[in-house]
């Protein structure tokens, strides 16, 4: 049987571990709808997509400061095993062994920091693009679990499916007012959490999945509104 979409060999690959980010520019439809922007969507794409990757692949970022407001140079953390563009954000798939829990925390605050310094970014694209209405924010949803490999029949093109690739997406878009939620499940110990200004909480209304344990950082949390925290969140005792 044709079909327009190539069909995929008869068996999935073993189940592997995997960490997934998932991202999404919050207010991209309303940037693509104005007149002639494709003349400027690829060059906002394409700063939005080497900022986010130089979270694990590394380099300088105008976001990435330490405690003294000075840039530092990331270090690698690891090359993701699948990349995939989803029109208003991105997919990446990274081999779980591939990280000790240094190089979780690093992918955590890295992200945390790209989401909260966002507006340098939309600083340095307003240099190039004369329109009002970039995105303003990004989101980042982060899980962990297993991910089957699918072969197309006809190409050695490769998609993957999970668990873990849903969780993130409803992840990335559950309290946008924090803007990032990372699962329990990169089991990131507590105690190093609490260091970092972390907190473990209960999500307890992810659309089409049971309550799950869920990283924010203490200060974005603590500056909800109560009734967002009560209508998401539990505190786990």
């Amino acid at each position: 049987m044709k079909t327009t979409i190539g069909l995929f060999k008869p068996t999935a690959s073993y189940p592997k571990q995997a960490i997934v980010v998932l991202f999404d520019l919050e207010g991209f439809s309303k940037f693509f709808s104005q007149p002639d922007v494709h003349e400027y969507v690829p060059k906002f794409l394409n700063l939005v997509l080497s900022n986010v990757e130089k979270c694990f692949l590394g380099g300088q970022a105008s976001w990435a400061l330490n405690s003294k407001d000075k840039q530092v140079e990331m270090e690698e953390i690891a090359k993701p095993i699948h990349s995939k563009f989803l029109g208003d954000g991105g997919l990446y798939i990274f081999d779980y062994t591939e990280f000790t829990e240094t190089k979780k925390i690093h992918l955590v605050n890295r992200l945390w920091m790209l989401k909260s310094n966002f507006q340098m970014i939309v600083s340095e694209a307003s240099e190039d693009i004369p329109i009002l209405d970039l995105p303003k924010n990004i989101r980042f949803g982060v899980s962990a679990g297993s991910v089957y490999r699918l072969t197309y029949s006809n190409s050695n093109k490769e998609e993957y499916i999970g668990y873990s690739i849903n969780l993130a997406s409803r992840l990335q878009s559950y309290c946008r007012e924090i803007g990032i939620s990372i699962s329990g499940r990169l089991n990131i110990k507590s105690k190093q959490l609490e260091k970092l200004n972390y907190l473990k909480l209960a999500a307890k209304n992810i659309k089409g999945f049971p309550q799950e344990i869920v990283i924010v950082d203490k200060h974005d949390y603590e500056g909800l509104d109560d009734s967002i925290k009560t209508e998401l969140f539990d505190i786990i005792t």
